[in-house]
């Protein structure tokens, strides 16, 4: 890793390279870093780094640099970047001089892609020279550094290249080519990193790979009705069981009976879920692995794919004079949609809906006005229930079909 004098060190790199062979190939030509629309009246090679970037090769390599509390040290944070350069090159057209330049350069940055250990060392001893060049760079690391930097060309298209040029106000486009020099480490220097704890013992566990899957979840009493609070889920698959298994439904994770073992279908009742919501709520299989001697560390393992369930929420009704409030076993969320029908009892069908204003937070009771009659709501007793992004509470029924409960009555 590189302290932060490692980006101008690569631009003094860069110069220190290519000066004797720019002057080798045009009398007197120089090699200055300088902004690109600075107008030069001699011959030479103008460096300027325009931008940089995250090295996309390196970046995922870095582990956390902090334990997980966030208070001690375990190593350096380090980030690796990609310096991005233009090259313009200036003197007499008439005579060329330009189109050498970048002949010269073209063929140096080719055949020395590497900015090498000697090289660096070069730019470190002419700080510490007399007179000293670039002095602010006799503490630089670079040379230690544990990868060597790479210079490589970083083509362009017109279109892109024009807009590059374009940042520069007024200034005439000069010939130039465009290189990325990566992968430079960059370390922050304070702080000492506090070393791991050696492994005392270790344990080695070996399994295969297999990722639970799940097919269907429905209500395990009878496929085709809804799933409730009160319901049991029957989740059937592939590869559901884990050394440890956990079922998700939403935000609540639950445990699968103990006496299900089957690898192809797991039973998990709902009821106890504190954080089960009502509405459409994504089932996961998730497993974890157990590590080390009996009875082992679980750690994390594989997930499944996730199906939609949706969970009816069973309400109760309370009514007085002028409120209607429908009390859920289920939590409801203030950003989900809620609604509240009423049912004609004897087939069932909606004869009003009622949007219930926004929550102002989680909830599991509603109100809102109570009903009165009105056009296609004639006075009468009726079936309530509520929806909850479209799950909708159920009711209950008579030997004849008829809404018996929740009922309410309008005037």
């Amino acid at each position: 890793m590189s302290n932060f004098l490692a980006v101008a060190t690569v631009s003094a790199s860069l110069q220190r390279l290519l000066t004797p062979r720019v002057s080798a190939a045009v009398g007197g030509a120089e090699v200055w870093v300088d902004r690109s629309d600075v107008k030069h009246q001699k011959s030479g090679v103008n460096i300027y780094m325009y931008k940089t970037s995250l090295d996309s090769v390196s970046r995922n390599e870095e582990l956390p640099g902090r334990t997980s509390d966030g208070t001690t040290l375990r190593a350096r944070p380090r980030v690796p970047v990609s310096l991005h350069y233009l090259l313009t090159f200036h003197g007499r057209d008439d005579e060329l001089v330009p189109q050498r330049l970048l002949g010269a350069t073209l063929a140096a940055l080719h055949t020395h892609p590497i900015l090498g250990t000697d090289l660096i060392a070069q730019v470190t001893a002419e700080a510490t020279a007399q007179p000293p060049t670039h002095a602010y760079l006799a503490l630089t690391d670079l040379a230690d550094a544990d990868e060597v930097v790479r210079v490589s060309p970083d083509p362009m298209s017109l279109d892109e290249l024009s807009k590059l040029w374009s940042v520069f106000f007024q200034s005439p486009y000069q010939l130039s080519a465009t290189y990325v020099a990566s992968a430079v480490r960059l370390e922050e220097s304070s702080g000492t990193p506090v070393e791991a704890p050696p492994v005392l013992q270790p344990r080695l566990t070996v399994r295969g790979l297999l990722r639970p899957t799940i097919l269907s979840a429905l209500n395990a009493a009878d496929p085709r009705a809804p799933v409730a609070s009160t319901s049991v889920l029957r989740i059937a698959g592939s590869g559901l069981r884990g050394d440890r298994t956990v079922v998700r439904v939403g935000a609540t994770e639950l445990t699968p009976a103990a006496a299900d073992t089957g690898a192809t279908s797991i039973s998990v009742p709902l009821a106890g879920g504190a954080q089960l919501r009502a509405g459409l709520q994504p089932v996961v299989v998730a497993h974890q692995w157990l590590v080390g001697d009996a009875p082992g560390e679980p750690r994390g393992g594989e997930t499944s794919n996730p199906v939609g369930v949706v969970v009816v929420p069973q309400v109760s009704v309370n009514v007085n004079a002028t409120t209607l409030t429908l009390t859920s076993d289920l939590t409801i969320g203030r950003t989900q949609q809620v609604t509240v029908a009423l049912l004609d009892r004897t087939t069932g069908a909606t004869l009003r809906q009622v949007d219930v204003p926004p929550l102002a937070a989680d909830t599991t009771t509603v109100a809102l006005p109570r009903p009165s009659a009105g056009p296609g709501l004639p006075a009468g007793q009726y079936g309530v229930s509520l929806v909850v992004d479209g799950a909708q509470s159920p009711v209950t029924r008579n030997a004849s079909g008829t809404i018996t409960g929740p009922l309410v009555t309008v005037p």
